[in-house]
């Protein structure tokens, strides 16, 4: 008997070996289509093959195998992980108020548009809480600015005014990423009808996220010896390497000893831990070391999932739901471009920065995949939110480069970035 399950569970395993294969088959050829036509990041290949193995019903029994989610839930804490390691406080300190006004405007815009909209049209969607349209909205008005940079710098344009703008914006957004997780946990504090299961108690929730917090600023703070004892002088290279990965799994372990979905908020500041402890010498071979861990080897195995969990049916049961997005959230980008930046830009460059913004495919992704594990939002919303983007993504990116081409001349002689920038 024992044996026949061991057998049993190995031919699941080798299954999940063999989706992993097909999702980095198909990443190499779709992947490579993405990066080279549409600049858009190759693993977001995984996600479309999600949805294509979700509408045929293919491997969905591996899919939703323990094996498959243990290593579906380290790529999406990973890549939070590299939320943190990639939060440059300082630079963030230098953003000008154009910038910053532009992301409180631009994106508070669109959140307040998107969230009007679920909870005046499609209230059950969200358990009739505006708590929670607001963290929908907030996690799909961020910015997909990794999609957007490849294509300012190939028309040159990252120095410029209009690059700095667009970039700076998409970069804030990481920040409002990180306060709409933390919302995440104590949403069934104030929304008791939503009966979110397993919830503990929450001043366990509160003295947990306080003991990550106080951590997170002591080693911070602590930070320059440890850097000293890390330095050059030390000939073992794989130190830093390792203390990488004990710094990620002991913030993940710490976040999820109350709640689980606490361990999504304690990645996030264990990437700033990572960052903070590590040399500036050959710190860009650590850097690569986090980038290949996340972007190559994890983060395809969490798209492949977020993509099979959408529900194919839902985009024709509900395609008034997905017009209705659409329509808001870039309505919402281009008339807030336009209104606070027509003087400085010019009102065709001022529409076509909220056309870029527009761009989808950023971690925001991820908040969502949370809100719809934790129960908060239905998975009829959630495919709905990834068709949006699925729709809204290439549009963008064929009519952005093409705009772009006409426009390079002129916002490239008259839009020279004044030093309040970044």
């Amino acid at each position: 008997m024992h044996a026949k399950q061991s057998s049993r569970r190995w031919i699941v395993v080798e299954f999940v070996f063999l989706l992993i294969s097909l999702t980095f088959a198909f990443s190499l050829g779709i992947g490579f289509l993405l990066e080279r036509y549409l600049k858009m990041p190759w693993m977001f290949s995984a996600l479309f093959l999600g949805i294509i193995l979700s509408a045929l019903d293919l491997f969905q029994t591996t899919i939703q195998d323990e094996t498959f989610n243990v290593l579906s839930t380290m790529g999406m804490l990973f890549l939070l992980f590299m939320i943190g390691f990639n939060l440059e406080i300082n630079q963030m300190k230098r953003f000008g108020k154009q910038i910053l006004k532009g992301a409180i405007l631009i994106i508070g815009l669109e959140a307040t548009i998107v969230g009007a909209l679920l909870f005046f049209l499609f209230p059950t969607h969200i358990g009739n809480s505006p708590l929670v349209a607001v963290v929908v909205a907030l996690s799909f008005a961020t910015v997909g600015e990794a999609v957007l940079l490849p294509i300012l710098a190939k028309f040159g344009l990252l120095k410029t005014r209009f690059g700095q703008l667009t970039l700076g914006i998409g970069t804030l957004d990481d920040i409002l990423e990180v306060l709409t997780l933390i919302m995440i946990p104590f949403l069934p504090i104030f929304l008791p009808t939503l009966h979110v299961q397993g919830f503990p108690e929450p001043s366990l929730v509160v003295l947990d996220l306080v003991g990550i917090l106080v951590l997170t600023l002591v080693l911070v703070k602590i930070a320059s010896r440890i850097k000293h004892v890390l330095s050059n002088k030390i000939n073992f290279g794989f130190i830093r390497p390792v203390l990488i990965m004990f710094i990620f799994f002991s913030f993940v372990v710490l976040g999820s000893f109350v709640f689980d979905s606490l361990a999504a908020i304690s990645a996030i500041f264990g990437g700033i831990v990572a960052r903070s402890l590590l040399p500036t010498e050959n710190f860009r071979s650590d850097e690569k070391v986090v980038n290949f861990l996340g972007y190559i080897v994890l983060s395809p195995i969490f798209f492949l999932s977020v993509g099979a969990s959408m529900s194919f049916t839902s985009i024709f049961v509900y395609p008034l739901l997905i017009t209705g997005i659409l329509i808001s959230t870039i309505g919402a980008k281009l008339s807030g471009a336009y209104l606070l930046f027509r003087k400085l830009l010019g009102r065709r460059h001022s529409l076509l920065l909220g056309l870029g913004l527009s761009v989808r495919f950023s971690t925001g992704l991820i908040v969502q995949y949370v809100l719809l594990i934790s129960g908060l939002i239905t998975l009829d919303l959630f495919s709905a939110l990834i068709a949006s983007a699925v729709i809204m993504t290439p549009i963008i990116l064929i009519a952005l480069p093409y705009a772009l081409c006409r426009e390079k001349d002129s916002l490239c002689v008259v839009q020279k970035p004044k030093p309040n920038l970044v």
